[in-house]
């Protein structure tokens, strides 16, 4: 099983540590059913898929590409308060992480860590605006970036999505 998942909007996109992911999926889940929008049909569907890729291993994230400009805005104010709530915070155990129903009996699964660092979080979500907003800077060439990771951003060859992060 690989430890990464491919985010996906319009074509474009990166790899971000699953762990990394799923925490930040958790907090964006929790920044929609909070919001106004928490009923509508798009982001009902858009709060599934979340729940789906932090939920089951091996799913990639594909962002509709279709969501209007308003839409998009409002994602990104999603974005952006889930990353807020992310700051108010260090790092968050372990235990709590495994405790956060995702979706019906599935958990997030840390790999062994103690906690997550949420600074690294908070970098894959900003990665998210940049990628939805059309300002992700491309990785350098014949590289790929990886989000969430414990160090934050990282550079890899593109075969790296294969090998062993920590358990």
């Amino acid at each position: 099983m690989s430890q990464t998942r491919y985010v996906e909007y319009a074509g474009r996109g990166f790899w971000a540590y699953d762990v990394g992911l799923g925490v930040f999926l958790k907090h964006l889940i929790d920044a929609a059913k909070a919001s106004d929008e928490a009923r509508t049909a798009w982001l009902s569907a858009a709060v599934s898929s979340w729940r789906a890729v932090a939920g089951i291993p091996d799913l990639q994230l594909t962002l509709d590409s279709g969501w209007s400009v308003d839409q998009r805005q409002t994602f990104v104010a999603l974005v952006e308060d889930a990353c807020s709530r992310l700051a108010k915070r260090e790092s968050i155990p372990a235990e709590e992480i495994v405790a956060w129903p995702i979706l019906d009996d599935l958990r997030i699964f840390p790999r062994g860590a103690l906690e997550v660092e949420t600074a690294p979080v908070i970098e894959l979500g900003r990665a998210f605006i940049e990628l939805v907003s059309g300002e992700l800077p491309e990785p350098p060439a014949g590289k790929i970036w990886i989000y969430g990771t414990e160090t934050g951003r990282e550079v890899y060859p593109p075969d790296v999505r294969f090998l062993d992060f920590p358990d």
